[in-house]
């Protein structure tokens, strides 16, 4: 058969998603990434060995993460969708965050770029859909073409969640007869192509997620297929110093490669970070480029710093991690059985997550007001030192690697696809 990856152009987004390609691929399907055109990540795609296409206009990577931050001024304050704190889910939260991804979503899914897919996708005859949770022009496509459609998760589902609020708000509102601006959006983008609307086009058929099970909301309306989280780097010769047993507890710090791609900006400062693990006697490989270091006074005689280093083959040799809360790195150091510190960002679900992690007890966070070397400090000697965390974290770890893996599901993807 034939299958069609649509995902967001970045490569985070795009790791996450080449391991159901693989498998897929490896099983003898025709895979392909489909999507919108980003030359900045022409590479990463490269990387993963599949076959990709680009269609529309350059997507203004830039404009839109602007989009997602302050757009409307929806999303400042109190009003990100990163929010966390049950006491803050007010009616205005709900229904201001609700509306404003709406908006996001439909920003980067114009019609001249949904009619170039469309035409596309009947020539070339997909059998199958795995979409982004970002990329909304692919259950268009897919629904237009009459052909099933999966998402495939990158991090927590904070769609699901902020949906199943906004529906929890609006029957709770009998009188509010206002439509539904995602639905009265669906409507119309479909519509265009003589198809109606389907709430399959929300969350997809069924939900591949690769994260750990902790990190699902409670109460959203989304069919999960589990799967076994499979790391993927930026491939590259792997330092020999990056396989040696430490002589002394290694500490990875990394704060993803987003922001530093995009916006070149950090949410926390570097400098308290460094500071906060300069005096403990450990080993520190921190994965920070020069414009991340720029206002660091001068780097402590325990850190290593690297531009880039494979996660996956690092962890294997550390005590600890500490990071921003992102899908994949959590994930990377689940299945290494890392205990994690998580210094929350706020572009997504990082501080979700964190607290979910909290709960299980494979971690701790720090927020970002908080963040001091002391608070650096004693959240990273905690994990070093109390065997709970790392017992917690090994039981995790060994709870992802008895999940079905992705080639495990490759049966299941054929039976979808023939059907749906």
């Amino acid at each position: 058969m034939r299958v069609m990856l649509m995902v967001f152009p970045t490569r985070t987004h795009v790791y996450s998603m080449a391991p159901v390609g693989w498998a897929l691929a490896a099983a003898g399907h025709e895979v392909r990434f489909v999507g919108q055109r980003n030359p900045r990540e022409v590479a990463s795609f490269a990387e993963t060995g599949l076959d990709a296409m680009w269609f529309g206009d350059e997507l203004d990577i830039a404009r839109h993460r602007q989009l997602q931050v302050d757009g409307n001024n929806a999303m400042q304050g109190d009003f990100r969708i990163s929010e966390s704190r049950p006491e803050c889910y007010t009616d205005e939260y709900v229904r201001n965050v609700y509306e404003h991804w709406v908006d996001v979503f439909r920003w980067t899914t114009p019609d001249s770029l949904l009619d170039e897919l469309v035409r596309f996708a009947r020539q070339w005859q997909p059998d199958l859909v795995v979409w982004d949770p970002m990329i909304y022009a692919a259950p268009i496509v897919a629904h237009a073409l009459g052909v099933p459609h999966l998402r495939m998760m990158y991090a927590a589902d904070q769609t699901a969640r902020i949906g199943a609020q906004y529906r929890d708000l609006r029957a709770s509102r009998p009188e509010d007869t206002a439509p539904d601006p995602f639905v009265a959006w669906m409507s119309a983008a479909v519509g265009r192509f003589g198809a109606d609307y389907d709430e399959a086009l929300r969350y997809g058929v069924r939900t591949i997620d690769c994260h750990p099970s902790y990190l699902r909301y409670d109460g959203v309306d989304v069919d999960y297929v589990p799967a076994r989280f499979v790391p993927q780097n930026k491939p590259m010769a792997i330092p020999a110093w990056v396989l040696e047993r430490p002589e002394r507890p290694r500490v990875m710090l990394t704060l993803g490669i987003s922001n530093r791609q995009v916006l070149g900006v950090e949410e926390t400062s570097v400098g308290d970070l460094l500071d906060g693990l300069a005096d403990l006697d450990i080993e520190v490989i921190a994965t920070l480029n020069a414009s991340q270091l720029a206002s660091v006074r001068a780097i402590p005689d325990n850190v290593r710093a690297v531009d880039f280093v494979p996660m996956n083959e690092l962890l294997a040799s550390c005590s600890a991690i500490v990071h921003q809360g992102g899908g994949a790195t959590i994930s990377n150091a689940v299945v290494n059985g890392v205990p994690q510190l998580v210094i929350p960002g706020t572009t997504w679900s990082e501080r979700g997550s964190a607290v979910a992690q909290v709960k299980r007890g494979n971690g701790l966070l720090v927020d970002l007001e908080d963040v001091t070397p002391a608070s650096v400090r004693d959240g990273v000697c905690r994990l070093l030192e109390e065997p709970s965390f790392r017992e917690c974290a090994l039981e995790v770890r060994d709870e992802m690697l008895a999940t079905p893996t992705l080639d495990d599901l490759v049966p299941e993807l054929e039976r979808i696809a023939l059907c749906p």
